[in-house]
């Protein structure tokens, strides 16, 4: 999800999810990118399209996803959702 709030929404971010074959078996290498913990996640300053996202730090999504969601495909926009209410109340 990281993918798609950096790029205000020009690359999707995928879900991963894995299909059991009983006839062949199967090999998989797990590869994660994500920006340390305290980075704030946005776009560069160049992308003059309206924001989609609102800027966050990694450590704000990841507890999102831990805490009140499991990931898929709206989960960047219910945790936008959540981070700009949750902001709004402090």
């Amino acid at each position: 999800m990281g993918m798609q709030a950096l790029s205000n929404g020009k690359y999707k971010s995928c879900l991963h999810r894995a299909v059991v074959n009983e006839s062949e078996e199967r090999k998989s290498m797990a590869f994660f990118m994500n920006p340390r913990e305290d980075k704030v996640v946005k776009p560069p300053v160049e992308i003059s399209e309206p924001r989609k996202y609102p800027n966050f730090t990694w450590s704000d999504f990841v507890g999102f996803t831990q805490k009140h969601y499991r990931s898929d495909e709206n989960t960047l926009d219910s945790f936008c959702n959540w981070f700009i209410a949750s902001k709004s109340n402090e």
